[in-house]
């Protein structure tokens, strides 16, 4: 797991492995994940490689799976490790004050309609995953699921850091209590659902880059903070 890398990495675009840039300030692990998200997002669904790199990429923390791949050969002929697929966790204050006012509210993602989620009270704070894809070849393997829970595990360890030092309008410490929403393709809501992700028709259908997408949420416990314990969804 790679921790918030900071805003040097505002400066990188996904870039085939081929032509894959070294920047010692940036960590390998945002570097892997950036190839796998471009052979998904901009090889495979032609989104465009200068808008997958956005302001939430500083503040998240990113997970990178590897995995064996024939086609991939070391110098004795073995397999080589490879970035297979990847993740990445915003936390809850890049987006809970987005659709209340506040300097998040300009980033707020244009085209779901959170005024009428079923699911969300327009107040408690809510992280998200995103950026979760898997290279071709290594579909079918259930890697998405085992990050989507490696990710899950760790934001329901952490509570703490999930808000960092965010504070309420009044000055108050902001609570995350598990809540958690992901902006899911489409084609595999029913993916989301089977891992147990409950389906936002409040929210509406919307189009991202020509794909549609639907809001789907989940909440975990939390025992990283200080309280009461987090109710399941």
């Amino acid at each position: 797991m790679l921790p918030p890398p900071g805003p040097a990495v505002l400066s990188l675009q996904p870039t085939p492995s081929s032509q894959h840039p070294t920047y010692p300030s940036v960590a390998p692990t945002f570097h892997d994940a950036l190839t796998i998200r471009y052979a998904v997002f901009v090889d495979e669904q032609n989104c465009p490689a200068d808008e997958d790199v956005d302001a939430d990429d500083p503040v998240s923390w990113h997970w990178v799976l590897h995995a064996h791949n024939d086609n991939d050969k070391e110098k004795d002929g073995s397999s080589a490790s490879v970035p297979a697929a990847t993740i990445r966790l915003m936390p809850a204050r890049a987006h809970a004050a987005a659709h209340g006012g506040g300097e998040a509210e300009a980033e707020a993602v244009e085209g779901p309609c959170y005024e009428e989620s079923e699911v969300w009270d327009h107040k408690e704070p809510y992280a998200m995953i995103g950026r979760l894809a898997t290279r071709k070849e290594f579909r079918g393997r259930g890697y998405g699921r085992v990050l989507v829970g490696e990710a899950l595990r760790w934001a329901g360890g952490h509570g703490r850091e999930m808000v960092g030092g965010w504070r309420g309008g009044g000055g108050e410490r902001v609570e995350w209590r598990g809540l958690l929403l992901a902006h899911g393709q489409e084609h595999v809501e029913g993916w989301y659902r089977s891992i147990g992700w409950r389906t936002d028709e409040g929210m509406g259908r919307w189009d991202e880059c020509g794909i549609q997408h639907v809001g789907m949420w989940k909440r975990v416990e939390v025992t990283g903070r200080e309280g009461s314990e987090g109710k399941g969804s």
